[in-house]
């Protein structure tokens, strides 16, 4: 039976609901990794990040002609 898009939303209501109850606790250790991560300067407002379109799209590139062996 095919999906009407009245299922799909109503999925899509459960699933945030559900989604609510979720909590993911992270140690002082991870967190302290997280903001050293932050602080490197390639991370810092205002840093180039053009680096991220060339990789995204070198990427892109790459699946765009892989073919099945």
């Amino acid at each position: 039976m095919r999906p009407t898009l009245e299922d799909t939303l109503r999925a899509l209501d459960e699933v945030a609901e559900q989604a609510k109850s979720i909590r993911i606790a992270v140690d002082d250790e991870y967190l302290h990794l997280i903001a050293l991560a932050e602080a490197l300067p390639e991370n810092r407002p205002g840093a180039d990040k053009t680096w991220v379109w060339r990789l995204d799209e070198a990427f892109r590139d790459h699946y765009r002609h892989v073919t099945r062996a």
